[in-house]
């Protein structure tokens, strides 16, 4: 999610994005959302291309990898060091040395200035400004308007919470015990120093100062993540899943609820609006997404654009009102109703984990995983030989078109070799004593970058070892997510709350990119100034 507010760029109008979906009513007590319908479909973007994936690091571990833009166009990329992401059966492999050779038990951090070509590695394992021995397991990061970048990341019994006021270059250990006692944080951040965080707390863990209670909870800081508020609990409509988003427009904190378990159930997919969270309010208003959803996944992803429009993304599993595939919805007025929801894959293979990133209004990216074959009840744990690669998708009209058009979408294989193959861990750190590969994690995530491209940070096992290495790929050609604009920004940001920049416009037709390898920029004059920020991935730890 991705979290991550990707750049900048001019608030314009999508091309052809005259008119809205038909929206779908939401209210707090989940009522039914009516069936896709067969609308036309707005014009096919221009053709997505990838450039051929990389490495970020060979000689440390990538699991669930965590990308985001920063506000100058930095990339940063994060990643589970494997503690919980080993796979026994692979021990003797040559890759293994990525787990052993550079473990602090700590979460790895690596950044970009060239769009991923090259990375550097960020070490926060030394006094006086950072600690050892932080956290292994679930890198966070939020990036709050003053461009500050917070990070978190855990231990079994600690969640710790870092911050870094030169572009994730060096990290100053705000909190050992930000939390305690508690599973698979997001955390989100809007004004200077203001940060929320959601997570499930287990065993009376709570939040800091303490407070009683278990279950999923949201806090808040003021102070940088320095000190949080007593936890509330946050299960209107079903707990929460997954990470967070901001309008920093507004303040406005939004969450995805499910009221069954994830992965499981059937139930309704709704959206929570916390309205009041600058205030302290923490409760929120939430509205139905979407009914009947049976899902493969641990969790949907969302984001919202410039002017506060949000899309959200989730996989379906068949079993519930939709056929098995990566579903999409909208809201135009701020999750207070919803599109029905459309289909975006292209063929019967199963798929999980959806990851979605927005630039410009209406200009949508998403990314998923597939395997080669559609497997028996499309369950990922199924063993088998088959593929898994990554797969992307680009939108410009994400908010529909005239004469009332659905979204098209442009489809692509990112990577054109699987990036894993057989089974993928769907429960947690259960699977260690099953010998289900949980090398991957639980997700991996994606972003926009400066200059309108996406970019996915994955888990990468092709490098036999007992743990994933950390693979991007970037988009190549194809649709723009960045609108060409010829006049300054009117209207402030949704993820920034500052004035959009001039963007000249692009030379190629219909807002394309042109095809170029992955790390040259776009011919436009002028450089864009990112003024979105970026949050990426999270889930809820289903075990």
């Amino acid at each position: 999610m991705s979290r991550r507010r990707p750049t900048a760029a001019a608030l314009a109008l999508c091309t052809g994005a005259a008119l809205a979906l038909p929206a779908v009513v939401g209210t707090t007590s989940a009522s039914a959302a009516p069936p896709p319908t067969a609308g036309k479909a707005c014009p096919t973007p221009a053709t997505l291309t990838f450039a051929e994936p990389t490495y970020v690091d060979t000689s440390r571990a990538g699991g669930e990898p965590l990308v985001a833009t920063l506000p100058d166009g930095r990339l940063i990329y994060s990643a589970h060091a494997g503690t919980t992401h080993f796979f026994a059966p692979e021990v003797a492999a040559p890759g293994t040395g990525a787990f052993v050779e550079n473990y602090t038990n700590q979460t790895y951090v690596w950044t970009s200035d060239d769009n991923g070509k090259s990375w550097t590695f960020r070490p926060r394992f030394m006094p006086p400004d950072n600690a050892p021995l932080t956290g292994f397991s679930d890198p966070e990061v939020a990036i709050d308007a003053a461009g500050n970048v917070f990070f978190s990341e855990i231990n079994l019994a600690n969640v710790a919470m870092s911050k870094s006021g030169d572009n994730s270059e060096n990290y100053t250990l705000q909190n050992f015990f930000g939390a305690i006692l508690t599973d698979r944080q997001w955390m989100e951040a809007d004004r200077e120093d203001e940060l929320y965080f959601v997570a499930n707390a287990f065993g009376g863990g709570t939040g800091i100062p303490p407070s009683p209670g278990t279950g999923h909870y949201i806090a808040k800081s003021t102070d940088g993540g320095k000190t949080f508020s007593t936890n509330v609990p946050d299960v209107e409509g079903g707990p929460g899943i997954g990470d967070i988003r901001v309008d920093k427009r507004t303040g406005t904190v939004y969450e995805t609820h499910f009221d069954g378990s994830y992965g499981v159930d059937t139930g309704t997919l709704s959206m929570a609006s916390f309205r009041n969270a600058r205030s302290g309010d923490l409760e929120p208003e939430t509205t139905t997404i979407a009914e009947d959803v049976n899902s493969v996944s641990h969790w949907p992803a969302f984001d919202l654009d410039p002017e506060g429009n949000l899309y959200v993304v989730w996989d379906e599993s068949g079993r519930g009102e939709r056929d098995a595939g990566i579903w999409f919805a909208t809201s135009k007025d701020g999750a207070r109703t919803w599109t029905a929801p459309i289909r975006v894959d292209t063929n019967d293979n199963t798929d999980i984990w959806p990851w979605l990133a927005v630039g410009d209004n209406g200009r949508v990216a998403i990314s998923w995983l597939e395997a080669d074959v559609a497997l028996p009840d499309n369950d990922a744990q199924t063993e088998g030989d088959h593929g898994w690669r990554i797969v992307g998708a680009a939108t410009t009209t994400g908010l529909g078109c005239a004469g009332g058009g659905t979204p098209s979408f442009s489809v692509a294989t990112a990577t054109k070799e699987p990036v894993h193959t057989g089974t993928i861990c769907q429960g947690g750190t259960t699977c260690q004593a099953r010998l289900i590969d949980r090398r991957l994690g639980d997700y991996f995530s994606m972003e926009v970058d400066g200059t309108g491209r996406m970019y996915m940070g994955y888990s990468d096992t092709r490098t036999p070892g007992a743990v994933s290495l950390p693979g991007f790929v970037r988009q190549s050609g194809g649709p723009s997510l960045l609108a060409p604009k010829s006049v300054p920004g009117k209207a402030p940001t949704a993820t920034t709350g500052q004035p959009a920049p001039v963007v000249e416009p692009v030379a190629a037709p219909g807002g394309a990119l042109p095809a170029t390898g992955a790390t040259a920029l776009l011919p436009w004059s002028g450089a864009f100034l990112l003024l979105g920020l970026g949050l990426a991935l999270r889930r809820r730890r289903t075990a």
